[in-house]
């Protein structure tokens, strides 16, 4: 048990701080995948051209 606990706090620990610049994108959704819970957005509902989400994808 005693390793576990151990364990969990190195995790929580040694978690890093990840800060993404959203200045200059022109939309973006960031969601829970578990819940499908949207937690961050700018310009969600507008519509973007195909080809930007096939460079996502094939990146």
């Amino acid at each position: 048990m005693k390793k576990i606990i151990l364990v969990l706090v190195m995790i929580i620990l040694f978690i890093p701080n990840v800060q993404a610049s959203t200045e200059t994108a022109f939309s973006y959704v960031l969601m829970d995948a578990t819940t499908g819970r949207v937690l961050l957005s700018k310009d969600k509902d507008s519509p973007r051209l195909i080809a930007s989400i096939t460079n996502i994808m094939t990146t």
